[in-house]
C-alpha cells in the first residue's frame, strides 16, 4: 500500500488533468459529429470511440484525484 501512495505522490496530475479535458471535449465533439450526420454507421462509430475515450478520461481524472489525496496524507 505505501508503494502505491509513492507511485501516486509522483503522478503528474497537471498533465493528467490536461489530457482528461482533452479527451473529454474529443469525446463531446465525436459525439456531436454522429448526432449531427444521423446516419447509423457514424452515430454507432462515434458513439464507441467517444465512450472510450470517455473512460480514458474518467479513469485520468480518478488517478488524478487520488494523487492529490496521496500527496496530502502524511
Amino acid at each position: 500500500m505505501k508503494g502505491l501512495l509513492r507511485l501516486l505522490a509522483r503522478w503528474p496530475s497537471d498533465k493528467a488533468l490536461r489530457a482528461a479535458c482533452v479527451l473529454g471535449l474529443g469525446a463531446l465533439a465525436l459525439m456531436v459529429l454522429g448526432v449531427v450526420y444521423g446516419t447509423p454507421l457514424p452515430v454507432v462509430g462515434s458513439m464507441s470511440v467517444a465512450q472510450g475515450f470517455g473512460v480514458v478520461a474518467c479513469l485520468l481524472f480518478g488517478l488524478s484525484i487520488a494523487a492529490d489525496v496521496a500527496s496530502r496524507r502524511p
